[in-house]
């Protein structure tokens, strides 16, 4: 029989069983430790968050600091509550010596007293603890409560402020009803990181503090016992965390398709209905609604464990102390009163630990929140103006495309090559395919877009370097899809000049804007005129009426460059005689 000789280790034979098992080991070691670094990379992005919010809490320091003064008194009255219990059950039922160490006080004049003042005054003081505690948490939880609604409230106008900043481009990315959901649902969550992470954790932690203390002066090894828990504790805490934030993050996810997909058909509701669709839509919102709702579950399950993990341990950890206290009061070293506050304290102590346990799963879904909005706010438009952008003097309407290209994202260009000249009320009409690059041509003059390839200028002056606002105010869009708002037909009109300089537009203005866009007729049989407010994006107006109110706004306008990308799609002979009518005015 042939034998097999060892590996020599010279040799190098042999090594790659040893290298397995160095990978096996260092894998099991990441395992171990990939809760510890994904807990600390979460907290890391939770408190970038809170130090985002702090230009937010900058203006409520004083309110919040009446908040953390209560919380203070919140915190000494908590330590105080279990004392009258020693003393009504020391003194009074089992007729010992009073033995009370509360530092700075000295109560052993109670045992003086006769048994019946001692019961009245320790009721009354149980009554007045509780009162001053109510009083003390109502103060921390309306002053905390409306520093975070404050916050919240600012923090939504600069997001709705960035909606309007970012760039088109952003916008066709982006779903409607995800956006939406940021700034409703996801903002209202961000107040629980608020309230919950600058006063809730801190009025827990100087709670937490007292209790050792105080515990520490009346029994420091039972304090040990107590005490020993929190680490395991807080490893666990750290675990569930890291997983409830994911599920967080899908369930938010998945939330925010769910309202883009019910916006989508809402606002389609016409080819819904006009299709049949609407038992396909049902069955579609219904799968959608099924996966929202398993994340849901996803995140109430581990929520459910983490509270039966934190119960059990401190379980465990009260009945040790049950257990080894017992035994000092039978050997004499603590007094049943004393073991009483000591137990009243050890639950109190792990109170606000099972309060942080029902926190994580909160504050979890706070930071997927506070995650998924800073991604909106810390989003850089990709138009902007350059550092030294200029104002022109004047504006004449001089366009000039210089070998203008353009292609959207790494797609195919869309344009190639364009040179165009057009001067000041010259009328230039572009004459091409569908999908020839029309409307994009259009929406490069407004910087809608920025081209891959060569410039565009106003008057000679680049558009890049002229300043964004400026730009924009020297041109009237018209759409081939007129935007009109759930308003009165006045303020549709006015709108083209809300940004004009000088005095608004008067009502004059706005009938004579009318007028020459051939809308006074229909606007005065509305049932309530210029005061009508028409449907949501104009539902209950015709198409021709749409885009003669949409004329009306651009002559408000007063712009020297006018742009019309195809205003007489989907419009009848009548209205489209109408609206050339109107255009002719303009």
């Amino acid at each position: 029989m042939e034998r097999r000789r060892a590996p020599d280790p010279r040799s190098g034979r042999g090594s790659p069983p040893v290298a397995l098992e160095v990978d096996t080991v260092n894998r099991r070691l990441a395992f171990g430790f990939e809760p510890l670094v994904r807990g600390y990379r979460e907290t890391r992005q939770f408190g970038r968050i809170l130090v985002r919010l702090r230009p937010y809490l900058k203006p409520h320091y004083r309110r919040l600091g009446l908040a953390m003064a209560s919380t203070i008194g919140f915190t000494i009255v908590t330590l105080l509550e279990p004392w009258p219990l020693q003393i009504l059950f020391d003194t009074v039922l089992l007729k010992r010596k009073l033995r009370v160490h509360v530092p700075g006080l000295d109560l052993h004049f109670l045992s003086q007293l006769a048994p019946h003042t001692v019961l009245v005054t320790s009721v009354s003081a149980v009554l007045l603890l509780a009162l001053l505690r109510g009083q003390f948490y109502y103060l921390q939880s309306v002053l905390a409560a409306t520093a975070g609604q404050d916050v919240v409230m600012s923090m939504r106008r600069e997001l709705f402020a960035q909606f309007q900043r970012l760039s088109l481009s952003f916008h066709r990315r982006a779903h409607a009803g995800d956006l939406l959901m940021r700034l409703t649902g996801d903002i209202l969550l961000l107040r629980e990181m608020v309230v919950n992470a600058i006063i809730n954790i801190m009025s827990h932690a100087l709670v937490v503090t007292g209790m050792i203390v105080v515990m520490l002066r009346m029994d420091a090894s039972l304090t040990l016992v107590a005490v020993g828990l929190a680490p395991v504790l807080f490893l666990c805490l750290l675990s569930f965390r890291v997983r409830l934030v994911e599920a967080a993050h899908r369930q938010r996810k998945r939330e925010g398709v769910l309202a883009s997909t019910a916006h989508e058909v809402l606002q389609g509701i016409q080819i819904v209905q006009a299709n049949t669709a609407e038992h396909y839509e049902n069955q579609r919102f219904k799968e959608m609604n099924r996966r929202s709702l398993r994340a849901s579950l996803n995140s109430a399950r581990l929520e459910a464990q983490l509270n039966r993990v934190v119960l059990v341990l401190i379980a465990a950890g009260l009945g040790s102390v049950l257990w080894l206290g017992a035994e000092r009061v039978l050997a004499g070293r603590l007094s049943p009163g004393q073991l009483l506050v000591f137990l009243a304290y050890v639950q109190s102590f792990y109170k606000p630990l099972r309060t942080l346990s029902k926190m994580t799963e909160r504050m979890a879904k706070a930071t997927a929140c506070g995650t998924r909005v800073l991604e909106v706010l810390e989003s850089v438009p990709e138009i902007h103006d350059l550092p030294h952008a200029v104002v022109p003097q004047r504006v004449e309407g001089r366009i000039t495309l210089r070998g203008v290209g353009m292609s959207y994202g790494e797609g195919p260009p869309v344009l190639r090559d364009v040179t165009l000249d057009i001067a000041p009320g010259e009328k230039v009409a572009l004459v091409g395919p569908t999908g020839a690059g029309k409307s994009t041509l259009l929406a490069l003059v407004p910087r809608f877009y920025d081209p891959t390839e060569g410039e565009i200028l106003l008057d000679g002056v680049p558009i890049r370097s002229i300043r964004l606002r400026f730009l924009r105010r020297q041109i009237s869009f018209l759409t081939q899809d007129a935007t009109i708002l759930g308003d009165p037909v006045r303020d549709n009109i006015a709108y083209g000049a809300i940004d004009r300089e000088g005095a608004p537009p008067s009502a004059i203005e706005i009938e004579l804007a009318a007028r020459a866009a051939r809308a006074h007729e229909f606007i005065q049989e509305l049932s309530q005129g210029y005061d009508t407010v028409v449907g949501e994006r104009g539902a209950t107006l015709s198409g021709g009426q749409r885009q003669r109110i949409a004329i009306a706004r651009a002559l408000l306008r007063r712009a020297p460059v006018l742009l019309l990308d195809e205003p007489m799609t989907g419009l009848d002979p009548i209205s489209e005689r109408d609206v050339l009518e109107a255009i002719e005015n303009l």
